[in-house]
């Protein structure tokens, strides 16, 4: 493939891992917040973050096929790695919404915790992608 359909490819991927990531920080931020609420109030937050959950690698697995697909290896690698990243963050996540609300703490900590390693794995595809397409704007546009 050509260098622009390589680049729309990586953009795509990286697009829609953005997106998915910013949903879940999204989600752990209001969670974040319903440890220093009434438990009704949190029971209401738990409720709705519940009823606007998604899976966030749902809308990841197409992009990242075609971008296993189109390589090299090191930027397939980088999406595999983002990916797992994104889904364990989401997962901790989830974990905090569905617990009780005595260990909901725990939880939202280990989210916190999660929430770097997610990142830095997005920023290190965004990095691999540069490298491979020879753009350090791909890089700027996204980060």
């Amino acid at each position: 493939m050509n260098g622009d359909s390589r680049k729309a490819i990586y953009g795509a991927y990286a697009d829609r891992y953005k997106e998915s990531l910013d949903h879940v920080r999204h989600v752990y931020l209001k969670i974040a917040l319903a440890t220093d609420m009434s438990e009704h109030e949190a029971n209401e937050q738990v409720t709705g973050l519940l009823d606007s959950w998604r899976e966030p690698t749902e809308v990841l697995e197409t992009a990242e096929s075609a971008v296993n697909t189109e390589g090299p290896e090191a930027v397939a690698r980088s999406a595999r790695s983002a990916s797992r990243a994104l889904t364990h963050f989401g997962t901790v996540v989830l974990e905090s919404i569905t617990t009780n609300k005595g260990m909901r703490e725990i939880h939202v900590e280990a989210a916190k915790e999660a929430y770097g390693p997610t990142y830095r794995a997005y920023l290190e595809f965004l990095y691999a992608a540069a490298e491979s397409l020879g753009e350090d704007d791909f890089l700027r546009l996204r980060s």
